[in-house]
């Protein structure tokens, strides 16, 4: 999943990049770019891990539930 948020992450500076003028872009820098894209990376992976832990608390309660309700039937 990573090399989808890798993926993900290019597209959305290559579409930025897109957007900016010749110098703009020389500008900015490919460093830039390299930082950008490794800075949305990580913010997609942290929502992402995010939701994913709040799936597994979830999931947590409805088994503690099925536990209890299996010793109360």
């Amino acid at each position: 999943m990573a090399g989808e948020h890798t993926a993900h992450a290019q597209r959305v500076v290559q579409t930025f990049s897109d957007k900016l003028s010749n110098s703009g872009r020389e500008h900015v820098g490919k460093l830039h770019f390299e930082e950008l894209e490794l800075l949305i990376e990580l913010a997609i992976a942290t929502s992402v891990n995010e939701e994913r832990e709040k799936i597994a608390q979830q999931l947590e309660g409805y088994i503690k539930d099925l536990r209890s309700s299996e010793y109360s039937d």
